[in-house]
């Protein structure tokens, strides 16, 4: 049992993906190394945004750090699974220190109490998964399990099973509004301590300037009113203080909701909704999968400088509107607006809740925005949890490629079309 009384630590001997992926993800940012215990999906998202830093001039590094309540592996955790495949979601709370540099000078600067979120796909029996496809952890060519199990064709790399499952497949950072019992007192103490100053300051002012005895000395006046001050001003200034550092707190939740408020009104019942409307064509859906998936695809657009070579996107093209976003952070929130089934597809339409940073050339600018997303599937083929374009058979000739590298098959030239295999999105509005 950890000592409660010690600061948390993540480290890499703990043997625990989510912390291993937290500690690699902040070396990236400094390395360009990426997370070993990755998915593919996710490597990809961070080499556009890294090129996306690249064209900008600008670089960026993290600094994660366990804190707060749930710091440690009790982070409550929620699964959905398929056939072959298992998800779960971990989260933990944790500090999140984001700077960005522009020629080696700081440009930009912000440290946020956070909740960390990471998705982790795992194979649920190991021996019924050998024929599916996986990428390569050294070269990231597409092989079949059982092939990389006996050597990488490319590569020559031989891989056990635990090295290419399980797989951090997603994550994404959500503000964390609680405090910690130091934070708290801390925060108390920046209240409490100019209060009880000024009211001492006060009080012995007071004394002074009202004192009735006939002591002359300004030196004996002052001492004289010092004792009466000290005791009466830290008293009255610490009960103000705490009254007014109570109500600065509860005028910042009001603020806090306020600001969230549309936000909640749009996204009330999504989620009982879309399961009961989704549940009857996939009995094993689940909102999380779905709207990590739906994050994971937008982010992706979002850092593409041309989303028109993307297979799961088949909307207008997107023009400027997003060559500017420099960090993409999903704000927490996936609101149904539409869900209607015609034939073998179900059309849906949400609000995704973005927080991004733009880059305006002489400073960085935080942008809350609400996202319009379209998007198609095809409700008879089962859910496959564990699908990626990093991975995918030619439906032609049986060859294996990256469709996110190219949309034609490498071998026969046929051009790949997500189709009816996963989420497409149709359009785009911001």
């Amino acid at each position: 049992m950890p000592d409660q009384s010690l600061p948390p630590t993540w480290d890499k001997s703990h043997g625990s993906i989510f912390e291993n992926f937290a500690l690699d993800l902040g070396s990236f940012t400094h390395t360009g190394k990426y997370p070993s215990d990755a998915g593919q999906d996710v490597k990809h998202g961070l080499e556009l945004q890294f090129e996306r830093l690249k064209e900008k001039n600008l670089r960026m590094q993290y600094r994660i750090s366990p804190r707060g309540l749930l710091a440690d592996d009790r982070g409550a955790r929620r699964e959905w699974k398929d056939d072959k495949y298992i998800t779960r979601m971990e989260f933990r709370t944790c500090l999140l220190s984001r700077t960005i540099y522009r020629d080696n000078r700081k440009v930009y600067e912000k440290d946020q109490n956070s909740t960390f979120y990471q998705f982790i796909t795992d194979t649920r029996d190991s021996k019924v998964v050998v024929d599916e496809l996986c990428s390569c952890p050294n070269c990231g060519a597409v092989s079949k399990i059982s092939v990389l199990q006996n050597g990488c064709p490319f590569c020559k790399t031989y891989f056990s099973m635990h090295e290419l499952f399980p797989k951090v497949t997603n994550y994404y950072f959500l503000q964390d509004e609680s405090f910690t019992d130091q934070e708290l007192k801390h925060t108390m103490k920046r209240v409490l301590l100019p209060c009880i100053v000024i009211s001492i300051l006060a009080y012995i002012i007071n004394f002074y300037l009202t004192d009735e005895t006939e002591m002359t000395n300004a030196v004996f006046r002052f001492l004289y009113a010092l004792i009466p001050g000290v005791i009466g001003g830290t008293i009255v200034g610490a009960i103000c203080g705490y009254f007014l550092w109570a109500f600065l707190q509860l005028g910042l939740l009001f603020i806090r909701a306020g600001r969230s408020m549309p936000m909640l009104f749009n996204i009330m019942g999504s989620r009982s909704r879309f399961v009961s409307c989704m549940s009857r064509y996939s009995p094993e859906f689940s909102y999380e999968y779905f709207s990590e998936k739906v994050v994971s695809m937008l982010k992706t657009i979002i850092y593409s400088g041309d989303p028109s070579n993307l297979p799961y996107y088949e909307g207008e093209p997107m023009g400027s509107r997003f060559l500017n976003v420099i960090e993409s952070s999903f704000a927490g929130a996936v609101a149904l607006k539409r869900f209607i089934v015609q034939g073998d597809y179900c059309y849906v339409t949400v609000d995704v809740y973005l927080e991004n940073l733009y880059d305006k050339g002489n400073r960085i600018e935080t942008k809350g925005e609400k996202v319009r997303v379209e998007l198609r599937r095809n409700v008879r083929k089962p859910i496959d949890i564990n699908f990626s374009i990093e991975r995918i058979q030619c439906k032609s000739c049986g060859a294996s490629f990256n469709a996110a590298k190219m949309r034609n098959c490498s071998h026969c030239g046929t051009r790949y079309e997500v189709g009816d295999d996963d989420w497409i999105i149709t359009k785009i509005k911001a």
